[in-house]
Protein backbone atom coordinates (compact mmCIF):
# COMPACT_ATOMS: atom_id res chain seq x y z
CA UNK A 1 0.00 0.00 0.00
CA UNK A 2 1.18 3.17 -0.67
CA UNK A 3 2.77 5.73 2.04
CA UNK A 4 0.13 8.21 3.92
CA UNK A 5 1.23 12.02 4.99
CA UNK A 6 -0.33 13.63 7.58
CA UNK A 7 0.98 17.48 8.14
CA UNK A 8 3.50 15.98 11.12
CA UNK A 9 5.70 15.26 8.12
CA UNK A 10 8.68 17.19 6.92
CA UNK A 11 6.89 18.28 3.93
CA UNK A 12 4.84 21.19 5.34
CA UNK A 13 7.70 23.34 6.94
CA UNK A 14 9.03 23.34 3.70
CA UNK A 15 6.14 24.56 1.78
CA UNK A 16 6.25 27.43 4.98
CA UNK A 17 8.96 28.35 4.14
CA UNK A 18 8.74 28.26 0.24
CA UNK A 19 5.91 30.44 1.12
CA UNK A 20 7.95 33.41 3.01
CA UNK A 21 10.80 33.07 0.24
CA UNK A 22 7.86 34.10 -2.72
CA UNK A 23 6.31 36.89 -0.34
CA UNK A 24 9.78 38.21 0.19
CA UNK A 25 10.86 38.36 -3.50
CA UNK A 26 7.20 39.31 -4.87
CA UNK A 27 7.42 42.09 -1.75
CA UNK A 28 11.41 43.36 -2.91
CA UNK A 29 9.21 43.50 -6.16
CA UNK A 30 7.03 45.71 -5.23
CA UNK A 31 9.19 48.19 -3.61
CA UNK A 32 11.58 48.64 -6.55
CA UNK A 33 8.78 48.90 -8.69
CA UNK A 34 7.98 51.83 -6.41
CA UNK A 35 11.33 53.12 -6.02
CA UNK A 36 11.19 53.25 -9.87
CA UNK A 37 7.57 54.81 -10.42
CA UNK A 38 8.83 57.70 -7.69
CA UNK A 39 11.88 58.11 -9.46
CA UNK A 40 10.77 58.49 -12.89
CA UNK A 41 8.22 61.33 -11.37
CA UNK A 42 11.02 62.93 -9.74
CA UNK A 43 12.78 62.76 -13.03
CA UNK A 44 9.28 64.22 -14.80
CA UNK A 45 9.17 66.83 -12.34
CA UNK A 46 12.98 68.41 -13.04
CA UNK A 47 11.84 69.30 -17.06
CA UNK A 48 10.64 72.51 -18.02
CA UNK A 49 7.34 73.13 -18.51
CA UNK A 50 7.53 76.18 -20.06
CA UNK A 51 10.17 77.90 -22.81
CA UNK A 52 12.44 80.25 -21.75
CA UNK A 53 13.22 82.86 -24.27
CA UNK A 54 16.60 84.10 -24.80
CA UNK A 55 18.05 86.49 -22.27
CA UNK A 56 19.68 88.68 -25.51
CA UNK A 57 19.69 88.88 -29.06
CA UNK A 58 22.28 87.53 -31.60
CA UNK A 59 23.42 87.74 -35.07
CA UNK A 60 22.93 84.07 -36.05
CA UNK A 61 20.84 81.02 -35.28
CA UNK A 62 21.74 77.56 -35.61
CA UNK A 63 19.07 74.47 -35.74
CA UNK A 64 20.22 70.92 -36.38
CA UNK A 65 18.00 68.67 -37.80
CA UNK A 66 16.72 65.58 -36.81
CA UNK A 67 13.55 67.08 -33.89
CA UNK A 68 10.41 67.43 -35.00
CA UNK A 69 10.51 70.76 -34.30
CA UNK A 70 13.31 72.23 -34.07
CA UNK A 71 12.82 73.98 -37.17
CA UNK A 72 9.74 75.89 -36.31
CA UNK A 73 11.26 76.31 -32.73
CA UNK A 74 14.29 78.65 -34.25
CA UNK A 75 11.75 80.22 -36.98
CA UNK A 76 10.02 81.47 -34.06
CA UNK A 77 12.97 82.92 -32.67
CA UNK A 78 14.21 84.25 -35.76
CA UNK A 79 10.70 85.80 -36.21
CA UNK A 80 10.47 87.06 -32.72
CA UNK A 81 13.76 89.27 -34.02
CA UNK A 82 16.35 87.08 -31.60
CA UNK A 83 18.42 86.49 -34.44
CA UNK A 84 19.39 88.21 -37.88
CA UNK A 85 20.04 84.84 -39.79
CA UNK A 86 18.80 81.26 -39.43
CA UNK A 87 21.72 78.44 -40.67
CA UNK A 88 19.61 75.13 -40.58
CA UNK A 89 22.60 72.77 -40.87
CA UNK A 90 21.95 68.77 -42.01
CA UNK A 91 19.48 69.25 -44.26
CA UNK A 92 18.86 66.58 -46.65
CA UNK A 93 20.44 66.87 -49.79
CA UNK A 94 17.46 66.32 -51.96
CA UNK A 95 15.51 68.67 -49.40
CA UNK A 96 14.52 72.39 -50.86
CA UNK A 97 13.37 75.32 -49.03
CA UNK A 98 9.56 75.07 -50.43
CA UNK A 99 9.62 71.22 -48.53
CA UNK A 100 10.42 73.40 -45.06
CA UNK A 101 8.38 75.81 -46.16
CA UNK A 102 4.98 74.08 -46.25
CA UNK A 103 5.17 73.12 -42.32
CA UNK A 104 5.39 76.76 -41.54
CA UNK A 105 2.96 79.48 -40.93
CA UNK A 106 3.06 82.01 -43.72
CA UNK A 107 4.65 84.84 -41.93
CA UNK A 108 7.54 82.89 -41.14
CA UNK A 109 7.58 81.47 -44.99
CA UNK A 110 8.68 84.86 -46.32
CA UNK A 111 11.38 84.96 -43.30
CA UNK A 112 12.60 81.42 -45.16
CA UNK A 113 13.34 83.00 -48.60
CA UNK A 114 15.30 86.23 -46.95
CA UNK A 115 17.25 85.21 -43.60
CA UNK A 116 17.55 81.54 -44.03
CA UNK A 117 20.62 79.43 -45.09
CA UNK A 118 20.76 75.37 -45.50
CA UNK A 119 23.38 73.67 -44.62
CA UNK A 120 23.53 70.20 -46.92
CA UNK A 121 26.88 69.28 -46.42
CA UNK A 122 26.85 68.37 -42.22
CA UNK A 123 26.20 64.36 -42.12
CA UNK A 124 27.14 64.71 -38.10
CA UNK A 125 27.56 66.48 -35.36
CA UNK A 126 31.33 66.94 -35.98
CA UNK A 127 30.38 68.11 -39.52
CA UNK A 128 27.59 70.23 -38.04
CA UNK A 129 29.97 71.96 -35.64
CA UNK A 130 32.22 72.44 -38.47
CA UNK A 131 29.73 74.29 -40.88
CA UNK A 132 28.36 75.94 -38.16
CA UNK A 133 31.69 77.76 -37.34
CA UNK A 134 32.06 77.96 -41.14
CA UNK A 135 28.45 80.02 -41.49
CA UNK A 136 29.61 82.21 -38.50
CA UNK A 137 32.79 83.21 -40.16
CA UNK A 138 31.89 84.07 -43.28
CA UNK A 139 29.17 86.65 -41.74
CA UNK A 140 31.35 88.14 -39.25
CA UNK A 141 29.44 86.76 -36.43
CA UNK A 142 31.41 85.48 -33.01
CA UNK A 143 30.71 82.08 -31.89
CA UNK A 144 29.25 81.98 -28.42
CA UNK A 145 29.58 78.89 -27.22
CA UNK A 146 26.46 77.01 -24.82
CA UNK A 147 27.48 73.90 -23.41
CA UNK A 148 23.97 72.70 -22.64
CA UNK A 149 23.47 72.07 -26.75
CA UNK A 150 24.15 69.25 -28.58
CA UNK A 151 27.60 70.48 -30.57
CA UNK A 152 29.80 70.41 -27.53
CA UNK A 153 29.32 66.37 -28.08
CA UNK A 154 31.48 66.70 -31.49
CA UNK A 155 34.41 65.13 -30.29
CA UNK A 156 35.90 68.23 -28.66
CA UNK A 157 34.63 70.78 -30.65
CA UNK A 158 33.01 73.53 -29.11
CA UNK A 159 29.50 74.33 -30.98
CA UNK A 160 27.50 77.57 -31.58
CA UNK A 161 23.94 77.92 -30.95
CA UNK A 162 24.17 82.02 -30.82
CA UNK A 163 26.32 83.71 -33.15
CA UNK A 164 26.86 87.50 -31.27
CA UNK A 165 28.59 90.34 -33.64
Amino acid sequence: MGLQHDDSTPRAPAARSRGWLRAAVVGSMAILFVGAAAGFVAFLSQLRGVEIKPARNADGIVVLTGGSSRVSDAMELLAGGYGKRLLISGVHPTSAASDISRSLPDNQSLLLRCCVDLDRSAVNTRSNAAETRRWARERGFQVADRGDVELPHAAGDRGAVACDA
